[in-house]
């Protein structure tokens, strides 16, 4: 493998990785909320653009050479992030118990697919 095709490589993992870690440290505090909390929710939504941001400029734009396979994935990471997006919309305006554990349940269900994508790369 060409030198500058493997730095690439590594620049492109070290970014997966950081991106996979903001993730999880939004999850852990998504999963452990158990309780209505909209002031909350209005946190976890400002992270998750937060989030999106980071993506969308440092992988999506990025100049690295990324495989086809990265590309699929990177495709299905943007929209299960910007899902997440709505799914914390809807957390953050749930009025009912039964609504908010529903939505919360779906964010949760969301936050596994994506670490599902993230075991991929």
């Amino acid at each position: 493998m060409r030198n500058g095709v493997y730095q690439m490589s590594q620049d492109y993992l070290a970014l997966i990785q950081d991106l996979q870690s903001q993730i999880e440290i939004l999850q852990i505090a998504i999963v452990s909320q158990k309780e209505p909390a909209p002031e909350i929710a209005k946190d976890w939504l400002r992270s998750q653009g937060e989030i999106q941001t980071f993506f969308q400029s440092t992988l999506i734009n990025s100049n690295l050479e990324i495989t086809p396979q990265n590309l699929s994935l990177q495709v299905e990471i943007d929209k299960q992030l910007k899902m997440l997006g709505v799914d914390l919309t809807m957390l953050q305006t749930s009025r009912s118990l039964a609504t908010w554990q529903k939505r919360h349940q779906q964010a949760c269900d969301r936050f596994n697919l994506l670490g599902r994508y993230f075991q991929m790369h």
